[in-house]
């Protein structure tokens, strides 16, 4: 499962062996060759960076030392973004795209309908994504590391990158215009899901092609982001077995 590894050798090694590291943590003082270094890698490999004081870094090694830098190894292994979107379309499939969901139970869950549904894969954007972890794994009864998943840093360049490719992309929102059933799923699809209170930003859901809403009869206003995005894989896996 997860591990923490820490000090500048052990971190940067890290980066060389190209071990799937989930998040990068450097003392909010670190300045320097090593905290550019640091800083460089984490973008190039879309890894979230957070710089934190020395009390976290502390509370993370155990007091040990950590030279201003510790990372998190994750337990599941991460493909290039262009890699899944190339296999996605390929295979016709769709994508589950998280923008900042931050509960690793909701990822969990999500992942496991993923699984069941036949995605093409996972993506997690942004730097305030939950860390994939031992209750990720387990809320997701290991299915998360059966699907492959990537990581981008902005959701907004993803869609870009997405609809470059010839994806359909639509973005799941409270007052989206149309209902699943008035979508074509039938072409490679990548399904945009936002943070859990704050949904998605207003310019991914501009720059969406399509903004999907899921009605209901009950006095909440929405489901919850992994109920969610079960029920439109249903419908997007529905639709593809009608063709």
């Amino acid at each position: 499962m997860s591990q923490i590894i820490f000090g500048k050798n052990p971190v940067l090694e890290a980066f060389s062996s190209r071990q799937s590291i989930e998040k990068v943590y450097i003392l909010a003082t670190l300045s320097g060759e090593l905290e550019i270094k640091i800083r460089k890698l984490c973008k190039e490999h879309n890894i979230p960076l957070a710089k934190v004081p020395e009390v976290k870094l502390d509370d993370l090694t155990k007091k040990k030392l950590h030279q201003g830098v510790a990372a998190v190894i994750s337990p599941v292994q991460y493909i290039k973004f262009e890699d899944l979107l190339q296999k996605t379309v390929a295979e016709n499939g769709f994508l589950i795209v998280l923008d900042n969901v931050s509960d690793v139970r909701n990822m969990g869950a999500i992942a496991r309908s993923g699984y069941y549904f036949g995605a093409s894969g996972l993506v997690i954007a942004g730097n305030f994504s939950g860390q994939i972890n031992e209750d990720t794994v387990k809320t997701s009864a290991g299915a998360i590391l059966n699907l492959p998943i990537a990581r981008t840093g902005s959701v907004l360049t993803a869609v870009a990158e997405l609809q470059n490719k010839g994806f359909l992309v639509v973005a799941a929102d409270v007052k989206g215009k149309k209902i699943p059933e008035e979508i074509d799923f039938t072409t490679p699809t990548a399904l945009i899901m936002g943070a859990e209170e704050k949904g998605l930003h207003y310019k991914v859901l501009e720059t969406a092609d399509e903004t999907v809403r899921i009605e209901g009869k009950g006095e909440f206003d929405s489901l919850n982001v992994s109920v969610a995005s079960g029920v439109l894989m249903y419908e997007i896996v529905s639709q593809r077995k009608r063709v």
